[in-house]
């Protein structure tokens, strides 16, 4: 039986992105053990996933800190004496665990990650054929999530859409106030129940567009992770900035419309045809500044491109998904 390890990442959104490699890796070795190795943050949303056999938390800020920890780290991962490591994050400590390294194929770091992620499997003969990143969820979590939804007081014949204003960087967050003027014209013109998102750090801006709606929201406070996509899971459209929960929306193939300005919607988009990414089209000459050495290095505090997006530009893209007739 092969043994495999995923060397995945810290960040939500780039955790569910390395996904798309569990399909192809579980077809070419039916038999192997696979394991993935990741933040604390994103263990939750990984740890009852089928078709891996383990997750492992990379500790960064604890245990796994400085040298002594990643020696620490790589003492115990020589220890589970993996056959593959599938390095995703080009991690030097990938290289020293004692297994066959499959690395990241040298190429146009602006391409989606998804892209070069799979290159990694194809430069060793592993058919990837459709894969895509994908969070596989069980009929408890989605039975959860359904009962949730209707002990808040929704009914399943009416349209349920997700927004999440929130974002792990200030430069990636459109406007609070045009969020809720989107909920409160959806809510209104397509008698639509407004699920609102926010992370742990976000609860001061959900109430912020909450309080400035026409009608209240679903508030979802959740830090369960497969949580969290078992409810996106159930909304007919999820609109938000580039963050990991718009990334968990399409790899639970709700449709996605994603705002853009700061950051590389090319390479860290929403992956897959049936999403939209909205952009203002303002071209300040910086943007996009993220991945970069330095940025939001203009010191601004928000970004113009992202602001610059109207709330007619977003209807419009859920109109792509929902006739508002």
């Amino acid at each position: 039986m092969k043994k495999i390890l995923v060397f995945s990442f810290s960040f939500i959104g780039d955790v569910v992105l390395s996904t798309a490699v569990i399909q192809p890796l579980r077809t070419h070795f039916p038999d192997a053990y696979i394991a993935f190795l990741v933040g604390s943050r994103a263990f939750g949303l990984l740890a009852t996933a089928p078709h891996i056999d383990a997750t492992i938390v990379h500790d960064n800020q604890g245990k796994h800190a400085g040298w002594k920890g990643r020696l620490r780290l790589i003492e115990t991962l020589r220890f589970h004496k993996y056959d593959i490591v599938v390095n995703l994050r080009d991690s030097l400590t990938a290289r020293c665990i004692g297994a066959k390294h499959w690395g990241m194929v040298p190429g146009d770091s602006s391409r989606h990650a998804v892209t070069r992620y799979l290159e990694v499997l194809r430069e060793y003969g592993v058919d990837t054929t459709d894969a895509r990143p994908h969070l596989q969820l069980t009929a408890a979590e989605q039975t959860a999530a359904h009962r949730f939804l209707m002990d808040a007081g929704w009914t399943s014949e009416r349209l349920l859409i997700g927004i999440h204003p929130g974002g792990n960087w200030k430069y990636k967050l459109w406007n609070a106030k045009n969020y809720a003027q989107v909920a409160s014209t959806l809510a209104k013109r397509l008698d639509a129940t407004i699920l609102l998102f926010a992370g742990p750090e976000e609860r001061e801006l959900q109430m912020q567009v909450a309080q400035m709606m026409d009608n209240p929201p679903l508030l979802v406070t959740t830090e369960n992770l497969r949580h969290l996509a078992a409810l996106i899971s159930a909304c007919d459209v999820y609109i938000g900035n580039d963050t990991g929960p718009m990334h968990i929306a399409a790899a639970v193939d709700t449709p996605v419309v994603a705002l853009f300005g700061s950051t590389n919607h090319i390479r860290s988009g929403p992956y897959g045809d049936k999403h939209i990414v909205v952009q203002s089209g303002i071209d300040l000459g910086c943007n996009p500044c993220h991945p970069g050495r330095d940025p939001g290095g203009c010191g601004a505090g928000s970004c113009e491109v992202i602001a610059g997006i109207t709330v007619e530009q977003v209807l419009e893209a859920v109109e792509h998904y929902i006739s508002f007739a």
